[in-house]
Parts: C-alpha cells; structure tokens; sequence
C-alpha cells in the first residue's frame, strides 16, 4: 500500500531489508540483529551494556533484552555483576568463530541489496546510499539511548 509518509515508507523497507539479512543469515543460526550486536562486541572489544547501546543506537533495555539470547548460546560472556549498567560483555572464542563463519553470508545479503539499489542511483550504490543513510542518522540524532 502506497503512503507518501517517508517514516512509514523507511520502516516497511527496514523490515524488508532485515528478511533479506535474516534469509541469509539463516543457514548458521543467526539473525541481523544478534550478528549486529556481535559485530559491535567486535569493534569494542569489551563494553558495558550502555557503550554497546551507544554504539548501536539502541536503548539499554533492548541490549539486555538481546544479549542474553547470546549469553545463553555461549557467544558472549559477561563479568558477573548485579547492576547491568556495569556488566562488561565480551565476545567468547565460539562467538568470535560464529562471527567469521557468518561473514560469507552477510556477504551475500550485502551483495544482493546492492545489485537492487544500483538499479535506482546512479555511480556506486553502496557509497551514495550510505551517505544519506547517516545523513537521515545525525538528522535524527537527538534520540536518547
């Protein structure tokens, strides 16, 4: 159904774009959004829940939520402490395995959401459409975490 309301046009293909990383994602057991906080257990190394929520623009409860879905798989471990705000979480070494052998497969979902927008920007798709999708990010930048 057609809207011409650009916030609902951006979260139905938001939700298209997150099947097209989830179908391929499949296959080892993942879904973006646990490959995403994975990747960011990547980039930072170690970090509380709230350098992870920064990191991913997401609010804290939503990381706890997440995280312990990968806590209870074995791919993130976590200092033991009773206040979330100070839990430092870290990738295990089955987690660190699980993130190279998922790499392919982003690859691939990658690979096939650009051959779709090269049909409808001119030059490098990949560089275009990030540019106005962290233009849209800072514009919206006020959102808390």
């Amino acid at each position: 159904m057609f809207t011409e309301c650009y916030c609902t046009q951006f979260r139905r293909s938001a939700n298209a774009l997150t099947g097209i990383y989830d179908n391929a994602l499949r296959p080892i057991g993942l879904k973006i959004t646990q490959l995403s906080l994975l990747r960011a257990l990547d980039r930072l190394d170690s970090a509380t829940y709230k350098d992870i929520a920064a990191e991913l623009a997401l609010d804290k409860t939503t990381i706890s939520r997440n995280i312990k879905i990968l806590i209870d798989a074995g791919w993130v471990t976590v200092s033991q402490d009773d206040d979330a705000r100070f839990k430092v979480a870290k990738l295990s070494p089955s987690g660190a395995r699980l993130l190279r052998d998922a790499d392919p497969h982003w690859r691939a979902a990658q690979a096939q959401v650009e051959r779709e927008m090269k049909r409808f920007l001119k030059g490098p798709a990949k560089a275009a459409l990030l540019d106005v999708l962290e233009t849209l990010q800072r514009v919206g930048g006020g959102r808390r975490v």
